[in-house]
């Protein structure tokens, strides 16, 4: 088997409950894959600036896809992004409030390459817990004017968490069919849902990234998930891997599943056992 790049999701997959990682054996496990030329990419849906706060050690050496795959970085290098308008602003705050949505929502962050933005009424407990997914996040008057009040951002996302008196299926049904064809809709967790351009996924931007890297064959990524925001990537290569925590659902639609959860370190001990060909690649599920 050949592996030349694994990419990874963060929150309920490579960090466990609390955000955090074994950084020791991540230490020992990513010399191993530098050692031996495979590049490893986090996949997550927040932003690039947590990401490189959370691994800042490493982060001349990592590949970042950030924001459900509207921006990716090698290093510190911004090597693509897919933008927003003021129009799909507009058109999906307009679709909240057709949709009787707006009284549901707990949280709304609009992000761009550079930072993200909230409201300036949010409380200061949700604007901390907002720090950890964004990091360089910014309060201000009104989210309607922010493409004026920030004209050199470039608009990439729109983060919508909503209260847990709405199921996942309560929002889905009252937003799929009210979307504009331009944007998609995907679940990252905490009953938060992430909008943005409908070609900003982690699947397209590790097409993109295996164009750079020269990756003609999607089986030599090894890619690791646990929502829906990961279906894309788990479904481009054999060699998938849905976390043992993750809902039936996921599971079945990647080609693997991890021994460990996502608490026990799920993601490094399959690698571990990757590279050192310890184990079969096929896990039962």
């Amino acid at each position: 088997m050949t592996v030349k790049m694994i990419v990874t999701d963060m929150d309920g997959t490579f960090l466990n409950n609390d955000h955090s990682f074994n950084k020791n054996l991540f230490s020992y496990a990513f010399a191993l894959m530098r050692a031996r030329g495979i590049k490893f990419v986090l996949a997550s849906g927040s932003s690039y600036p947590r990401l490189r706060r959370d691994f800042y050690e490493y982060k001349d050496h990592l590949t970042f896809i950030s924001q459900n795959g509207s921006v990716t970085h090698i290093g510190n290098r911004l090597i693509d992004y897919i933008p927003l308008t003021p129009h799909d602003l507009n058109t999906l705050l307009f679709v909240l409030h057709r949709t009787s949505l707006t009284d549901h929502i707990d949280q709304l962050v609009v992000s761009g390459v550079h930072g993200s933005y909230v409201d300036a009424s949010m409380s200061d407990q949700d604007f901390n817990r907002m720090k950890i997914f964004y990091e360089k996040i910014t309060r201000v008057p009104s989210l309607l004017n922010v493409f004026q009040t920030f004209p050199d951002e470039i608009f990439t996302k729109i983060t919508i968490c909503f209260s847990h008196d709405l199921s996942l299926k309560d929002i889905h049904s009252k937003l799929d069919n009210h979307l504009p064809a331009n944007l998609l809709m995907e679940n990252s967790g905490y009953n938060c849902e992430l909008i943005g351009n409908a070609l900003a996924t982690k699947r397209n931007a590790i097409q993109t990234l295996q164009t750079i890297y020269g990756i003609n064959d999607p089986n030599d990524i090894v890619t690791f998930g646990d929502n829906e925001n990961d279906l894309g990537m788990l479904a481009m290569t054999k060699n998938s891997f849905a976390m043992r925590n993750a809902a039936d659902h996921i599971k079945l639609q990647a080609h693997n599943t991890t021994q460990l959860d996502n608490n026990d370190d799920g993601v490094l001990e399959t690698i571990m056992n990757i590279l050192d060909m310890k184990l079969p690649l096929q896990i039962a599920q």
